[in-house]
């Protein structure tokens, strides 16, 4: 080969790989719960986010995208370490959750080095993202569900099969998530809005059970002994559910009582099916990188903000091949670059379009 030729492959190559260099995107995502399914159930929280990030990592191969994952394993103290380790990493994006208001506490402290930082599923108060933001932490936005039309639709199904089945009056015992991360807080409230639209309806307990299948059995044992007219139970997510599904089963009262949480989880070998179960939110993961890759791809075009997304659905027939795919990690079937602003034929990130995209 000439040496002119052979000099101008290599500058080609050269400037090839320089702008494969600057253009790749990555992303690093703390994600509080567990990197398994073994683990997660060993704690009883439930699978919940080992598929938020099987279905991130997903996306990110169908978008090329570098997405390193650190888990936190619920605890707070190793979260806020993999936080500051992913800081020094500099990434184009680190991702976040604000559970129990521990990530923007542990931001307000520290120099997050300008880092661009979008939150996903929990976002602070605006309270607080105006207090990061005059500390100087760089958050460009978030994408979160509707967590409180979650819990008032989570309390709707449980009191339209209630009212299906039996015409005596309903009394509910409501098994909360947390007191501080914002979506237990955003479903509680759900649920007391359809509680005040509703006084025919009683709620005759309520009590925090972290997110757990143990707390939600011990929970649910202690409560229905104590107050045995309890015929619905109102869950912050399906683990609790499946404890207290568990529990009344140990009484032998399971037909009795209705039961219900939020995740479109499938049950664990100790449990029966819930009786209503919402979901879709375990999606957003991948919305949240469809939406910092079309950030990065044109910063001006598609700038990042703060939204809300209305994606929850009650588990019926039509959605039921979606949750079977999530609960069987086998959404790599799905190219999620169709959902990116960059195509010409980009289509809304829905549950329907997902079920499109599944056939």
């Amino acid at each position: 080969m000439p040496l002119f030729k052979l000099h101008r492959l290599i500058t080609f190559s050269c400037l090839l790989f320089s702008s494969y260099s600057i253009n790749a995107l990555e992303i690093i995502f703390i994600n509080p719960g567990f990197s398994n399914s073994t683990e997660a159930n060993s704690n009883k929280t439930g699978d919940f986010w080992f598929h938020v990030s099987k279905i991130m990592q997903n996306a990110a191969t169908d978008l090329d995208v570098t997405l390193t994952i650190k888990y936190a394993n619920r605890n707070h103290i190793l979260m806020k370490e993999l936080i500051q380790q992913a800081i020094n990493d500099k990434p184009d994006y680190l991702l976040l959750v604000n559970e129990k208001n521990v990530t923007s506490k542990y931001l307000s402290k520290i120099d997050s080095n300008n880092v661009p930082i979008y939150f996903l599923l929990n976002r602070p108060s605006p309270a607080s993202l105006d207090m990061l933001r005059e500390n100087g932490t760089n958050i460009v936005g978030s994408v979160t569900p509707n967590n409180r039309v979650a819990g008032k639709l989570l309390m709707q199904q449980l009191y339209k099969k209630f009212t299906y089945k039996t015409t005596t009056s309903a009394h509910i015992l409501a098994l909360l998530g947390d007191y501080a991360t914002p979506a237990s807080i955003m479903r509680t409230q759900g649920l007391m809005d359809f509680l005040t639209q509703t006084p025919q309806v009683t709620l005759t307990a309520k009590e925090v059970a972290n997110w757990s299948e143990q707390e939600g059995f011990t929970k649910t044992l202690a409560y229905v002994q104590q107050a045995p007219e309890i015929n619905i139970i109102w869950c912050a997510n399906d683990a609790i559910a499946f404890g207290a599904k568990r529990a009344l089963k140990q009484l032998n009262i399971q037909s009795q009582v209705i039961v219900g949480g939020i995740n479109w989880e499938v049950p664990p070998n100790t449990s029966s099916e819930l009786d209503v179960s919402i979901g879709g939110h375990v999606l957003l993961g991948a919305h949240a990188i469809i939406n910092l890759f079309d950030n990065h791809t044109d910063l001006k075009r598609w700038p990042l903000f703060h939204s809300t997304n209305d994606i929850f659905q009650p588990l019926n027939d039509t959605n039921k091949p979606l949750y079977n795919a999530i609960n069987a990690n086998n959404l790599a079937e799905i190219d999620f670059s169709q959902f990116s602003k960059t195509r010409p034929d980009k289509v809304e990130f829905t549950i329907e379009n997902l079920l499109l995209a599944l056939e």
